[in-house]
């Protein structure tokens, strides 16, 4: 039985499925849920190469960044509080959402991660990558894939 399960999300339809399954095993299993989110760093090519913006736009992107991590959060917190599990939140910024993922479990002394799959295939899965692949093969908690 797990007592503390991290779902991550990256704001997707597949993921907001996903965080209802999670949410619903946790509060079966009386479990409690870490809501995680990755948020990318500001793109490096804004700050190199002869490109020059302005900070205000700096700024902006920076706010919707975090905005959007922070919505994306907020909906696995309220699933949470809407089934009754309690519930911390986790964002932080990564070019590596897998390795991230696995540190906020390690963190954080989750038993479980409980993630989504886009179900990618073939070339897509080449060209895209699967974070969810690279936590599966990374991890050394299980992981529940929800698709």
């Amino acid at each position: 039985m797990f007592k503390h399960i991290l779902i991550p999300t990256d704001g997707s339809g597949v993921a907001a499925k996903a965080i209802r399954a999670g949410v619903q095993l946790a509060k079966e299993m009386g479990a409690r849920v870490t809501g995680f989110y990755a948020e990318e760093p500001r793109p490096v090519h804004l700050h190199n190469a002869g490109y020059s913006v302005e900070r205000e736009l700096i700024k902006e992107f920076d706010r919707r960044s975090r905005e959007f991590a922070e919505r994306c959060v907020g909906e696995i917190e309220s699933a949470a509080k809407a089934a009754g599990v309690p519930f911390d939140r986790m964002v932080v910024k990564s070019h590596r959402p897998d390795e991230a993922i696995i540190n906020a479990a390690k963190v954080r002394k989750c038993d479980a991660i409980f993630m989504a799959s886009h179900g990618h295939r073939g070339l897509a899965r080449l060209m895209l990558g699967s974070v969810t692949n690279k936590v599966l093969t990374h991890s050394r908690i299980p992981v529940l894939v929800f698709r």
